[in-house]
């Protein structure tokens, strides 16, 4: 696993639309990542931290099931990635 402290990190799911802008964003704790980060064979950490992931719609049924509380809207492209919190 990489040396990534994830205590210091949040995740988000972020629907963008037509204009660019966020419309629809769902923020994500450790565990739900760590249920989800096997359908991103192309990740470039464990922790699906270091880069933003476009999430198709191929993957939203996968990831609903994992996460049950996720809600994919139509017109919308997904990423999912993390960040440093503030401290």
């Amino acid at each position: 696993m990489n040396d990534i402290d994830t205590e210091t990190l949040g995740w988000e799911l972020i629907g963008w639309d037509s204009d660019e802008q966020a419309a629809h964003v769902t923020g994500l704790a450790r565990v739900e990542i760590l249920s989800i980060r096997h359908l991103f064979p192309g990740r470039d950490d464990d922790f699906l931290a270091t880069a933003v992931y476009e999430v198709p719609p191929a993957l939203y049924s996968a990831m609903r099931s994992a996460i049950p509380h996720l809600e994919f809207r139509e017109g919308l492209e997904y990423q999912i990635g993390g960040f440093r919190l503030s401290g």
